[in-house]
């Protein structure tokens, strides 16, 4: 049977049963009265549906609501031990493979160190090892591991996660990072770069809550970034979009590995320091008095500021949030990075642009990970 607008009765049931899921998790705990509420639907269909996902196993009871005259309702809340979702982000020299319930805490968690020499996929075999180690540490919460996200400091292409180039070497080229992890794991599996991983993290638990258009730029050893637009990550055509450290800032300006000269993430990253500095011991360096670090880290600022102000002239999101190893910098990078952006955008337009650290701090890729999978699990990104 269809109705007036095409659907059958099966595909809106489906609909408002993931209205549901999705209201239960964003806003638990609730009463199946305030459910109704909030998903528009009325209590025999929210009572008819709740008794499916109650035997699935995603809500649990809390108790009563206080309530001032007449009976006290009954709360209900998405079982957060429902279930249990991976993360692994791939970065240079270090993957950090994690476990957390559906609410993206972390449960347990580990790094695992490696070498560029060393085979990319004799290192995926370890980083599933340790997977597995991490689903058996969890048992007790939940043996039910519903995917695994994937964050990786490198370009994707989207049709087949399909990993290059995490380091310069060509053994970290054409790596099928998504096709191994489906052999080794029979979940689901979401691949993406570590940058747009944490600008969902931050859409749903950190500094881009409540907002539609924002960019996050994940600096530490290169500039990466993740899009939101309308509301949605985007991708691009091909899944390249964000490989933003690479648009050249100065032509004169120093070389980058990519081969080009004054690329934005050789002059507003860690690279910039000389001697292979840290961002940590700049920053140290920095707060004891010394002037060259103070100096150097100015410029990274400055350089971030121009950037951004390139992007905000494409973009004009409402918020840039820097994330990654740059929060360590704290006022030493964002000060200089405002006052650049003040002097290079027009007043209306800095007025309405927020520049501010990552609110997840360093977690926001990781905590990003779960997200893709709790995301599409949990119909999370809103239906008809």
């Amino acid at each position: 049977m269809k109705n007036e607008n095409g659907l059958s009765q099966t595909l809106i049931k489906e609909s408002n049963k993931r209205k549901i899921i999705r209201t239960l998790w964003e806003n638990s705990p609730v009463s199946r009265t305030g459910l109704a509420y909030l998903t528009g639907l009325n209590k025999a269909t929210i009572t008819n549906l709740m008794a499916e996902i109650v035997a699935e196993g995603m809500v649990t009871n809390v108790g009563q609501q206080k309530s001032s005259a007449g009976r006290s309702p009954n709360l209900i809340m998405f079982n957060e031990n429902y279930g249990i979702c991976a993360g692994v982000l791939i970065r240079p020299h270090i993957i950090v493979a994690s476990i957390s319930n559906v609410f993206a805490k972390i449960l347990w968690q580990k790094d695992f160190l490696y070498s560029e020499k060393d085979d990319p996929i004799d290192v995926l075999q370890e980083v599933a090892s340790m997977l597995r180690e991490g689903v058996a540490a969890c048992s007790e919460i939940s043996t039910r591991l519903l995917g695994i996200g994937i964050g990786t400091a490198s370009l994707l292409r989207q049709s087949d996660d399909m990993m290059y180039a995490v380091h310069s070497t060509t053994k970290w080229y054409n790596v099928p990072i998504g096709d191994f992890f489906r052999q080794n794991f029979k979940v689901p599996i979401w691949v993406d770069t570590v940058s747009n991983n944490a600008i969902v993290g931050e859409k749903y638990f950190g500094a881009a809550r409540n907002i539609s258009n924002a960019v996050f730029l994940s600096i530490g050893n290169g500039i990466g970034g993740g899009l939101l637009i309308n509301g949605h990550l985007y991708r691009g055509v091909s899944g390249f979009a964000g490989d933003i450290g690479h648009f050249v800032v100065d032509p004169n300006g120093p070389q980058c590995r990519c081969g080009k000269r004054g690329c934005w993430e050789v002059m507003a990253s860690a690279l910039a320091l000389s001697g292979g500095t840290s961002l940590d011991t700049a920053v140290r360096e920095a707060e004891s008095g010394n002037v060259a670090y103070i100096t150097a880290l100015n410029n990274i600022g400055q350089n971030i500021g121009r950037g951004i102000a390139n992007l905000v002239r494409v973009l004009n999101p409402q918020k840039i949030i820097l994330g990654g190893d740059i929060i360590v910098a704290g006022k030493w990078v964002m000060n200089p990075c405002r006052t650049e952006l003040q002097t290079k955008l027009w007043p209306f337009v800095w007025e309405s642009t927020q520049v501010e650290f990552a609110g997840l701090g360093k977690d926001s890729a990781i905590l990003g990970c779960f997200t893709r999978v709790i995301e599409q699990l949990f119909c999370l990104e809103k239906v008809a």
